[in-house]
């Protein structure tokens, strides 16, 4: 049996075309989900996948990067596939570890494929540096800033309760808290 495996990394993007090129090469069962791709650990449909392939049956996926991003988990997944005489193959490029040049081929892009996500983390890194030291400010903006802190701990002064303060600012009573406690260790 053809079995095929969808992933993406995200809710928002499209499974529909690996669907397609799986449904294309024979696919009787594909699983998918939209899961990031860097573990195994977490992805259930590719742990269901995986118990689900007899003997005799082919893995299959669209591309590479679709099983996974880290040469060990792929190599974990191939060899798990080989202990069940399942062969694991990729439509779009043409990989297929029935024959040794495929298994050549799968831990040569699968080396690349791991290289490729530590240069995107390695510049978004850098992407990330580089703006701090411009000055971006990262996260979203303070709710409350020291003259409207200043103005809380006077209102607690007066008597007012924290909850009916943090509701005034449209904050919860914990952050209002954490403000005032952050705001009085600086002073």
């Amino acid at each position: 049996m053809k079995v095929g495996y969808a992933r993406v990394s995200s809710s928002g993007q499209n499974l529909q075309s690996q669907i397609e090129a799986l449904t294309k090469a024979g696919c009787e069962k594909i699983f998918q989900e939209k899961m990031s791709g860097t573990q195994t650990t977490n992805r259930i449909e590719l742990q269901n996948c995986l118990d689900f392939c007899r003997e005799g049956d082919e893995f299959y996926v669209s591309r590479l990067d679709r099983c996974s991003r880290s040469v060990k988990d792929l190599h974990e997944i191939i060899d798990t596939l080989n202990k069940k005489s399942v062969a694991f193959k990729a439509t779009e490029q043409d990989l297929d570890t029935s024959s040794s040049a495929g298994r050549l081929m799968i831990g040569l892009l699968s080396i690349v494929s791991a290289f490729e996500t530590d240069l995107r983390a390695e510049r978004q890194a850098e992407g990330i540096a580089s703006a701090l030291k411009r000055g971006v400010k990262f996260g979203r903006e303070s709710k409350l800033n020291d003259e409207k802190v200043i103005e809380a701990i006077r209102m607690q002064d007066e008597g007012i309760t924290n909850q009916q303060i943090a509701d005034k600012f449209e904050i919860g009573r914990s952050t209002l808290l954490r403000y005032i406690s952050e705001y009085k260790k600086k002073s």
